[in-house]
This record gives C-alpha cells, sequence and structure tokens, in this order.
C-alpha cells in the first residue's frame, strides 16, 4: 500500500500533501501525512483558515488512527486518536484537516464521510500489516 500511494499517487497528490504512509493493525489503520499548511490554504473552511492563519504553519506530521469503515462500495475514516507532531490535539480540529485536504485532491473527497471506493471495490478488511480488498 505504501509503495503505492508513494510510487503511484503521490504525483497526483495536491501540493499541500507532502506524504502520506499507512499502518495497518487488526481492524485499525494509521495513517501519517506530511501537510504543508502554507500551502493547504485559507478558503476551504470557516474554523480551519482562522487556526491556521494564527498558529500553523510550514510542514508538519499529522497522525490519525481510527477504523475504515467500508461496505456496498463505500468507505470513510473513523478517527479515534490523532497526534500533529507527536503532540495530542482535539480530534475535531485534525478531522477538519484531514477534510480540506482531502477536498483539495483530484477529484476532491471528504475521507471523514461516506465516499465511494475506486475500482468497483466493494470492502476492505484491514488486518495486521495488510489489507484485504473485495471487488
Amino acid at each position: 500500500m505504501n509503495s503505492y500511494l508513494a510510487l503511484d499517487l503521490s504525483p497526483k497528490y495536491n501540493p499541500c500533501l507532502k506524504s502520506l504512509r499507512m499502518t495497518f493493525e487488526e481492524e485499525r489503520l494509521e495513517a501519517v501525512a506530511g501537510i504543508d499548511f502554507d500551502r493547504l490554504g485559507t478558503a476551504s473552511t470557516k474554523f480551519l483558515p482562522k487556526v491556521i492563519g494564527l498558529i500553523l504553519s510550514g510542514t508538519h506530521n499529522i497522525s490519525a488512527r481510527g477504523q475504515l469503515l467500508s461496505k456496498n462500495g463505500n468507505a470513510n475514516f473513523l478517527l479515534e486518536q490523532a497526534r500533529f507532531d507527536n503532540s495530542t490535539i482535539p480530534r475535531s480540529l485534525v478531522e477538519e484537516i484531514i477534510t480540506t485536504v482531502g477536498r483539495k485532491q483530484d477529484p476532491p473527497f471528504d475521507p471523514m464521510q461516506p465516499s465511494k471506493m475506486p475500482y468497483e471495490i466493494q470492502k476492505v478488511d484491514v488486518h495486521p500489516g495488510s489489507i484485504v480488498v473485495y471487488q
């Protein structure tokens, strides 16, 4: 998965997303994203721009741990724990950051809301070190 993200998808990332890597546990995943807050922009939400403008600049790592919920061809991420450069921050702030970064991608999407999965994928099961994809 990380090779696919780095080699195939990263050239298509919006410039605000510098890197993305994932680790898998039983029914859980952790994603660590390098985000350039200077390129994230300020027009995406009402709450996030104020926070970004006041305290966030440069590139930082956001770590999000939770569940990938998938069924009937749709999936979304359920955030359980979040970190900003190894410091715990409110989940609601990380959810807003994840949503903002997702909406900057092509095509735009919100990882926090159910979205249609590509390649006619119907379901994804997460296991330690791997995922199983059902089409």
